[in-house]
Parts: structure tokens; sequence; C-alpha cells
């Protein structure tokens, strides 16, 4: 038994790795805050600098006999390329002398292959090939994906002969892999035996079934058949390996295999099956729907999920509504995604609108907030009603997302009870504490795109600091109130909006949102009042990173007609182990 929970973590970690599983996650964001994207307020251009001399520093570091130097100014040399800095090519020569040194200490000798690597030193190729061939499986972790991805034509010879020897470990998988990228045939046979050989640790086999499925797009539909042989537990390990042995066939023979995979108790044997059948289409897939969708692993549910989404009727959108409620954030997002889609198609909206509906009437808070999103961004405007209930939820996620959704659907109808909402909500918050200020701060930003002056009072109450409104509520209220005094400034907001832009003194220093939204709300008013204290804060004059000094420039500009000048900012790069004192 402890052997098989071995096999199958084996199976379930190679899975993960080689099918690019996405783990666990929140669903994707889509709750934004137009307030940061309205207006368009760019920012100065980036432009990373270097100290003359870095690399001739590092090398001079490089040349000292301590070990940690030497690491250190290889690794500096690597970071330094990746990260976009020139010139490093002269490195190469020195760094390949200090790797031609008997006795070079392990750690140096890793430091230098990995900026070596990182460099594209192709020319290194028959230097870092002979450290290969000493066995050291730390070099060869960092030496074949480099020569495989160089096509380095010495390099096949010695991994070909590492697939004919054992033991079998890691070292085999690396040459599997390398001979896989460099699409090399006379690997085949090889990879043929050690899909066959149960003594392989199951790294190497899968890797080599996965491999040979790529190489040999047909054909191997009688090893699959032999390896699908015994369907008890012990047998999971050749079915693995039979379904990526299929991973690239088609045809009759290879479907009729692949739906017997589909149905394996064992989902990572599942999932690579179920994928292939969705890629030959998605119909094969369509029978096993009631299993897959039931499946306790949440990749082949999500496979389910894209099978319904392919094969779109009626009845498939309403198992697409069931999994608005999946227990895994990615499988119901993906749901969520493919109703919206789906949405786009005529003949297909009225389904997607009942079906989400259905999901929005009831208490799950998965499925409340997913349908949510549904209903939200395919503007079905009935749903705002219960919208207006969810304000409430004890989840945040519900309750978020409720707001974000009344603010998309904009009904009027909505804004008083939206109001009333805020209004209690900052008085006596009923929602939970970490939900208050997102939630909020979307509700006011619907009074501003409805330009409802009915929610002045209360969105101007909560300005000034020491509020029970959080900072995202704020900064909503007074881009909120820019809105809905459009053209028109407020003698009285238009000093509040100042006094923030400027709270930048000791007990008063106020956060940078706020004072962000409130020279932009200057700006949309037209508040030539405030102008000194705008151009008190342009201190740049210009574009820079500095938010708060481009919401000003780009009020001036609203007021005055005077463009905001572009601005470049130099951005010295200083955060390495050694720099030129100069």
């Amino acid at each position: 038994m402890r052997g098989m929970n071995q096999l199958r973590a084996a199976a379930t970690c190679w899975l993960l790795v080689c099918l690019c599983l996405r783990s666990a996650r929140a669903a994707e964001d889509v709750i934004d805050s137009p307030m940061y994207r309205l207006p368009e307020i760019p920012l100065a251009r980036v432009v990373k600098t270097y100290p003359a001399g870095l690399a001739k520093l590092w090398l001079e570091a490089f040349e000292r006999p301590e070990a940690d130097y030497k690491v250190n100014a290889a690794q500096a040399i690597a970071a330094a390329h990746q990260r976009g800095m020139k010139g490093l090519e002269a490195t190469i020569a020195p760094l390949l002398r200090e790797l031609d040194k008997p006795d070079v200490h392990p750690t140096v000798r890793l430091a230098i292959i990995l900026a070596l690597v990182t460099l594209d030193a192709r020319d290194t190729a028959p230097a870092l090939l002979r450290l290969a061939s000493s066995g050291d499986i730390a070099l060869r972790e960092l030496i074949d994906p480099a020569l495989a991805r160089w096509d380095h034509g010495p390099a096949r010879a010695g991994w070909l002969e590492r697939l004919e020897k054992s033991p079998h470990k890691r070292a085999t998988v690396l040459a599997i892999q390398a001979l896989l990228a460099v699409r090399e045939d006379k690997s085949c046979p090889l990879l043929r035996t050690l899909v066959f050989s149960r003594d392989v640790v199951p790294a190497a086999r899968f890797e080599a079934a996965r491999a040979l499925g790529i190489l040999r797009p047909a054909g191997s539909d009688e090893d699959a058949r032999q390896l699908t042989a015994d369907a008890s537990p012990r047998g999971m390990s050749d079915r693995l390996a039979a379904a990526l042995l299929l991973r690239q066939h088609k045809g009759d023979g290879a479907v009729k295999l692949l739906l017997s995979l589909a149905k394996d108790p064992e989902p990572a044997v599942a999932a690579i099956a179920l994928t292939r059948l969705i890629e030959i289409d998605s119909k094969h897939v369509e029978p096993l729907l009631e299993s897959v969708l039931s499946s306790a692993d949440a990749k082949v549910r999500g496979l389910g999920v894209e099978t319904l989404f392919q094969r779109a009727s009626a009845d498939h959108i309403g198992l697409l509504g069931d999994r608005l409620s999946d227990p895994h954030p990615e499988v119901r997002s993906q749901a969520r995604r493919a109703m919206s889609e789906l949405h786009r198609q005529a003949a297909w909206r009225e389904s997607v609108n009942r079906e989400a509906t259905r999901v929005l009437d009831g208490n799950d808070w998965r499925g409340l907030e997913q349908a949510t999103i549904v209903l939200a961004q395919v503007n079905h405007k009935p749903a705002a009603s219960r919208l207006l209930e969810l304000l409430a939820s004890q989840r945040p996620e519900v309750c978020i997302a409720s707001a974000w959704g009344l603010r998309l659907l904009a009904v009027p109808e909505t804004l008083p009870a939206a109001l009333g909402h805020f209004r209690s909500t900052l008085a006596d918050p009923k929602i939970p504490r970490e939900a208050v200020d997102p939630q909020l701060c979307q509700l006011a930003q619907f009074f501003g795109f409805s330009k409802y002056k009915p929610a002045d009072a209360a969105l101007r109450a909560i300005v000034p600091p020491r509020t029970p409104a959080g900072f995202e509520t704020r900064a909503a209220a007074i881009w909120a109130l820019g809105l809905i005094h459009e053209r028109k400034p407020d003698a009285g907001l238009v000093g509040l909006f100042a006094g923030r832009v400027s709270a930048v003194r000791p007990f008063d220093v106020e956060d940078s949102r706020v004072r962000r939204m409130s020279a932009v709300s200057l700006g949309r008013m037209k508040a030539e009042g405030a102008l000194a204290t705008l151009r008190e804060f342009f201190r740049a004059k210009k574009q820079s990173l500095d938010v708060v000094n481009n919401a000003c420039g780009w009020a001036i500009e609203q007021i005055m007609g005077e463009p905001m000048p572009p601005g470049q900012v130099e951005i010295s790069q200083l955060d390495w182990f050694l720099i030129p004192s100069k």
C-alpha cells in the first residue's frame, strides 16, 4: 500500500508539472475600480541605468581567491543580464577561463555555469558538455536544458547513452527532456523500452511515455492496449503511460482506448485521456459528462466544463450554471467565463440569463459571487433587485461583488436603496469588516457614474480625514463628487479637495489615493481657485512616477489647457553586492 501511495503521488506530481495545471487560486480579479483609469493619466517613461564600470568591478572581484566573491560576481552578471544590462558579453571569456581551472569550488562552478547559460553563451557548449559528462546531477540540471535549447549536436550521443544505462533516475529524465526538445528520432526505441520497464522510477517512465507520445504521434495503439490490460490499482502506472503514449494520437482505435482511459478511477489518467478526446472532438466526452462533472478531481471537472462549453445546449448551460458553485475556484471561474462567452451568441442568451438567475436566487456563496459576475458582465438588468438584497450578505465575496454588479448594471431605480445601504453601513456596519471599504468604494463609484445628486451629502461627509470610511471609499467619494459637479466648481468642495491635495504636513498626512482623486476632481470641476495648490504639488512640472504630481498636472491641463509635458525617469540600478564608489 505504501508503494502504491508513493506511485500515485509521483504520478500526480509529474502530471502537475507536465500538463502545467494551474494551482488552486482565487477567482480571477474582475472586481475593478474604474476611478484608477478614468481618466487615464500617463506615468513618466522609466529608463534603467547602470553605474559605469559595474562589469569591470565584478570581474575584478571574480579574480579574487575567495569563493564567495566569485559566486557573488557570477550571480550579479547573470542577474544584470536578465534585467537588461548591455555589454556583458565581455564577461564570458573570464568566466570560461575560471571554469576550466582545476579544483574549482562546486558552488563557484554552478554560479559560473548559470551565468554562461543566462548570457546564452553558445560558444561555451563544448566546455559545458564536458562538465555534464562528469555525472554531477546539479551540473546537468543547468547544462542539459541549455545544450538542448542550443541544439548542440555532440550532446545527443550522451543523452542517448543515458537512456540505456541504469539506474534510471533524474539524469534519465533530463536526457529524455533534452532529446524531446531536439526531436531526436533515434531515441524512440529506447524510450519505448523505458515505458515498458517496471523497474524504472515513475518520473522517468512517465517522461519517456510523454516524449514518445510526441515524437510518434501515431502507431502506438497496440502498445497502449497492452499497458491498459491491468485495471487494478497496481496497473495505474501502466495506464498513465498508455494515456501519455496516445497524447497526440487520433483515429478510431485511439479514441476507443482513450474513452476507456477517460473512465479511469485515477484522475491523473482520466485527465490526460479527456484532454486528448476534447482536442479530437468534444462530442466523445458527452456520454461521460455525468461521471466527469461528479469527479473529486478539479482538473477532471474543469475538462467537463470545457466540454459543456464546446457542446453548448440548453441542458449543458444548466450544468454550467451548477458549476458556478464548484468548490474549486478555478473550475467555477471557468464555468463563469464559459457562460459569459456563450451569452455573446444570440442562441444562448436566454439560457445563460435563466441559469445564472437560478443560481443567483440560491444561497451558495460561491454561486452567488459567480452568478453576480456573469449577469453584470452580460448586462442583465433584472438581476439588480437581487443584488440589492445581497449587499447585506455575510460573505465578503458576495457583498463586494453585488456592489460591483450594481455599478455595472447601472439601474437608476436601485440608486436610492444603494444610497440607504451606503449611509447605514457607514453608521453601523452589519457586513464583514473586511468588506466595508471595497463594497462602499464600488457604490460611491456607482453614484459618480450616475451623477446621483442625492448622494452628495453622504459623499461630502467622508472627504475629511478621521471619518468612518476607509481610504478606498473616501477616494471614490471624491472621484464621484467630481463627476456630480463636473464643470461646476462648488466652493465648499474646492476647499476640501485642495486641503486634501496639500495634506502632507505633520498631523495631517493624507493617503495618496485621496490626494490623487482630489486633484482629479478639481480638474473635472474646472476649479480655477485651486490652481495655486495644484501648481505647488505639480512639483516635477512634467510626468513623473508620482501619481499625485501627475494628477495635479492633468488637472491644470483641464483647467488652463496647458498640456502636461512628458517625462522620463532614470532609475540607477544600485542593488548589487558591489558598486563603484564614484
